[in-house]
């Protein structure tokens, strides 16, 4: 399967359009990038997935895979992460 890469401003437009700030929304990638690579490396599926986190669908986790980043809040991404024994890391940066 091959990815295509998107340019950054191509990322910031797609944000624009979604009502979504463009930082938010690359935390949201890359974390979602994370869980997707783990649960296909370790063969997890949509529904294994959901059934390890509280509170989470198969359907969420099935919009999150295909993108859509709406759907899914920074926190309850980290909870799923958590549960997949990841530890996150937040460093902020003057810009």
């Amino acid at each position: 399967m091959m990815k295509k890469k998107l340019k950054s401003q191509d990322l910031k437009s797609l944000a624009s359009d979604w009502g979504i700030d463009y930082q938010t929304f690359i935390i949201k990638m890359k974390l979602i990038d994370t869980i997707k690579e783990h649960c296909e490396k370790h063969h997890i599926s949509q529904r294994k997935l959901a059934g390890l986190v509280e509170g989470l669908s198969q359907d969420r986790i099935s919009k999150i895979f295909s993108g859509q980043v709406g759907h899914m809040t920074i926190d309850k991404l980290i909870q799923i992460l958590s549960v997949l024994d990841y530890q996150i890391i937040i460093q902020a940066k003057a810009a």
